[in-house]
């Protein structure tokens, strides 16, 4: 079982890759921390509709390893489709940067438009 402290630890460590992974992207995201959540910031990749209220393409790491491991992952339109990456918190930012970047032009993301 992950203790408070562990969860803690790993938020800084997923919050840390997150803006080295959203530094490296060649289209403009904004970081958001899912405070409902996970607590950790995510990258947000636009929104498909026209409504403020619409959700988001996003791509984050989930960092509470009780949920599996530390892996990134890409949500289309808020989570009607999840895409798992197979990189973990520990792949170089350049990789899973390329990787986010190849699945957001692949999925039509907003923000790779």
């Amino acid at each position: 079982m992950t203790t408070t402290t562990d969860h803690e630890d790993n938020i800084a460590r997923v919050d840390a890759h997150t803006i080295a992974v959203a530094a490296l992207l060649p289209f403009p995201v904004e970081l958001e921390a899912d405070m409902g959540g996970t607590f950790a910031l995510h990258i947000e990749l636009g929104t498909r509709g026209t409504d403020p209220g619409d959700p988001a393409d996003t791509a984050g790491v989930d960092p509470d390893p009780d949920n599996g491991p530390l892996d990134w992952w890409l949500d289309i339109d808020g989570g009607c489709e999840t895409i798992c990456s197979g990189l973990t918190i520990d792949t170089d930012p350049a990789i899973v940067a390329a990787w986010i970047t190849e699945q957001a032009r692949l999925h039509d993301c907003p923000a790779a438009r």
